[in-house]
């Protein structure tokens, strides 16, 4: 009896370092498939993309998105000869609605601060994942548009995580979920990227299909992307009124 018991004991723990070590070895394949260390020199990137949202169908929307690793971010979201501006700079920021007929510039709240600044990891969730003080573990394979994509778990603390798809024949992710709590509520949103490209030794989606419970669903195509551009630090300062 105690002899089934150890094994047992011997049998789970071994399960538990061999998924720890399995998800490791997942996420390196998928960092040095898309760009290894270079992304460590890469203090910011900016890009350019259309939008085509279910919710404004036939409309022609342009963003531009320019974020600092850790920094700062800004967002411009042109359509019908109008601009909305979001930035966050440090631990604040501002935005400009002229949709919702807010021109002059307002500070953003705490929660939009807290959301913004995932933006700012430049390299995504997952390089340096340890550093940033995240743990991984593998959760299994699951259908994703008929691949059998490998499934990692992200841990990011303070209720919120991620879960990872890899296509196992290039290590790239192809499809993201989201999970955090927002108000007290807990909210979802998937993220799906194909069209990958190569940019500066950098492997980049040049489509991202988004579905979020609030905003709907959207397609961004990204038309450029520029690492480590000349950055004008005036354009994160909050115009006056």
């Amino acid at each position: 009896m105690k002899k089934t018991l150890f094994f047992a004991a011997f049998l789970f723990l071994f399960t538990g370092f061999a998924q720890a070590q399995n998800a490791e070895e997942i996420v390196a394949k998928h960092i040095a498939a898309i760009g290894g260390d270079k992304w460590a020199g890469v203090e910011a990137v900016k890009s350019e993309a259309k939008i085509a949202a279910d919710g404004a169908p036939g409309m022609a929307i342009m963003m531009t998105m320019l974020a600092v690793r850790d920094k700062s971010l800004r967002m411009d979201v042109s359509v019908m000869g109008m601009t909305q501006t979001t930035v966050l700079h440090g631990d604040g920021g501002w935005s400009t609605n002229p949709f919702m007929n807010k021109m002059d510039p307002e500070p953003i709240t705490a929660d939009q601060v807290k959301a913004m600044k995932d933006m700012t990891d430049v390299d995504g969730s997952l390089v340096g994942y340890k550093a940033k003080g995240y743990t991984i573990e593998y959760v299994g394979t699951e259908d994703v548009d008929g691949i059998e994509a490998i499934k990692i778990k992200i841990n990011k603390g303070e209720k919120r995580s991620e879960y990872s798809f890899f296509d196992p024949s290039t290590y790239y992710e192809i499809k993201n979920i989201r999970v955090e709590e927002v108000d007290g509520k807990e909210s979802e949103s998937a993220t799906l990227y194909s069209n990958f490209k190569t940019q500066d030794g950098l492997v980049f989606p040049f489509t991202i299909q988004q579905a979020d419970p609030m905003m709907g669903s959207s397609t961004v195509t990204i038309t450029s992307v520029a690492v480590n551009p000349l950055i004008d630090k005036k354009a994160f300062d909050m115009p006056t009124k």
